[in-house]
C-alpha cells in the first residue's frame, strides 16, 4: 500500500509541476527577484460575453486551468488552482473586470491543482460545489500529493542554498531553482479545504442573475468529476475530463468510462467552446482528438496484452504514435501505458 501511495503521489506531483513555476519574491545573494504577477501565471481568455478562461502559462504557478462566468448579479469561479496565491491572483483579475461578488465556485475534481485555493474562497464565504467524492478525497487522498511541511522546508532550504551558490551567468539553472522555491512557498500555504456543497448524480443549476450555469457529473478522470455548461454562451468547462493537445495523467482514471463520457459530451455540445483542465481553449475537434488518444491507447495496450507483453515490455514497446507527439506533457506517455495495462488487467486499484 505504501509503495502504491508513493507512486501515485509522484505521478500527480508530476502533473502539478509540469508547467513549472516562475518568479519568486525574496532576496537572493546576488539580486532581488521580482514578485510573481498574474500575467506570469496564466492568460485570461475571453471565451464568450462574460465567460473567461484562465489558461496556465508554461512556467506558471497554477498548473491547471480555471475560469469564471459573470452573470447579472454575481460570478461563478470554475476550479481554484494550485494554491492560495494563485487563486488570489485570479480573484484580482476578476475584480478588474467586474465588481460583482463571487457567489459560487466549483471543484471539477479533487486533484490539488484544481482545489488548492479552496481555503481562500471559503474564507470569503463563497459556496464551493463538487461531487460527493471530493468531500471524501479532498482532505484524505490529497495528503499523498502534498509533502509534509518539514519536507517542503528542507527542499526550499536546499534550493535556496543552490541558488546562492549558482553564478549569475547560469540563468537557466537559476530560473529553475527560483521556480522550485516558489513552488515550495506556495505548497506550504495550502490548508486542504473541503467543498461546502456536493451532489452525486444528475445536474445542478446555478443562477447568477439572468444567466444559468448547469453542473453535471460523468465518470472518467477520477470517479468524482463535475463539468459545467453555460447555455446562453454555449461554453463547456470540462475540468480534467477534457485535455486539449495534452497527454493526461491517468492516476485515478478509468478509461473504459472516460471514452463514453467524452462521446456523450461531444454529442450533447457539438458546437460549444471548451475550457479544458489543461491546454488551450478548444473546439469540439480538439476534445475529439483527446478522446481518440484515450481510445487509441486502450486499443494498443489491449493488443499488447493479447500478444503476451508484460507491463514492462508494453511500456518499452508501445511508444507514443506520431500523431500524438505534438501533445504537451509527453512524459506521461509511458505512465499512461502502465495505467492502461493495469486497468485492462483489473489490477489498477487493487493494491
Amino acid at each position: 500500500m505504501r509503495a502504491t501511495a508513493i507512486k501515485l503521489a509522484g505521478a500527480l506531483l508530476i502533473a502539478i509541476t509540469l508547467c513549472g513555476m516562475s518568479g519568486v519574491g525574496y532576496v537572493s545573494s546576488s539580486r532581488v527577484v521580482a514578485a510573481p504577477k498574474a500575467e506570469d501565471d496564466f492568460q485570461i481568455v475571453k471565451v464568450a460575453d462574460g465567460v473567461y478562461a484562465a489558461i496556465t502559462k508554461p512556467g506558471g504557478l497554477p498548473s491547471g486551468n480555471a475560469g469564471f462566468v459573470i452573470g447579472k448579479d454575481s460570478v461563478l469561479v470554475f476550479d481554484t488552482l494550485l494554491a492560495p496565491v494563485a487563486i488570489e491572483e485570479l480573484i484580482a483579475e476578476i475584480q478588474s473586470i467586474t465588481k460583482l461578488p463571487i457567489k459560487f465556485a466549483v471543484n471539477s475534481h479533487y486533484h490539488l491543482d484544481h482545489t488548492g485555493g479552496n481555503q481562500v474562497l471559503v474564507a470569503r464565504g463563497v459556496q464551493i460545489i463538487a461531487h460527493d467524492n471530493v468531500m471524501i478525497w479532498q482532505t484524505t487522498k490529497n495528503k499523498r500529493f502534498l509533502p509534509a511541511p518539514e519536507d517542503l522546508a528542507k527542499r526550499k532550504a536546499d534550493a535556496a542554498k543552490q541558488l546562492a551558490d549558482t553564478p549569475a551567468d547560469q540563468a537557466d539553472k537559476r530560473a529553475q531553482l527560483e521556480r522550485s522555491i516558489r513552488r515550495m512557498d506556495a505548497l506550504m500555504t495550502i490548508k486542504l479545504t473541503n467543498p461546502t456543497k456536493t451532489f452525486n448524480s444528475g445536474t445542478m443549476t446555478l443562477d447568477l442573475g439572468k444567466r444559468k450555469v448547469i453542473l453535471a457529473t460523468l465518470p472518467g478522470h477520477t470517479g468524482g468529476d463535475v463539468f459545467a455548461y453555460v447555455p446562453d454562451a454555449n461554453v463547456v468547462f470540462t475540468g480534467d475530463l477534457g485535455w486539449s493537445k495534452t497527454l493526461p495523467n491517468l492516476v485515478d482514471a478509468t478509461v473504459s468510462d472516460w471514452v463514453p463520457t467524452l462521446d456523450q459530451i461531444l454529442k450533447q455540445y457539438p458546437t460549444a467552446k471548451y475550457v479544458p483542465g489543461h491546454g488551450n481553449v478548444a473546439e469540439s475537434a480538439d476534445i475529439k482528438d483527446f478522446r481518440d488518444y484515450l481510445d487509441d491507447l486502450r486499443a494498443r495496450v489491449k493488443q499488447g496484452i493479447a500478444n503476451g507483453l508484460t507491463v514492462d515490455q508494453a511500456k518499452q514497446q508501445l511508444t507514443l504514435p506520431e500523431k500524438y507527439k505534438v501533445f504537451a506533457f509527453k512524459n506521461f506517455a509511458v505512465p499512461n501505458v502502465e495505467d492502461m495495462y493495469k486497468e485492462l488487467k483489473g489490477t489498477k486499484f487493487t493494491n
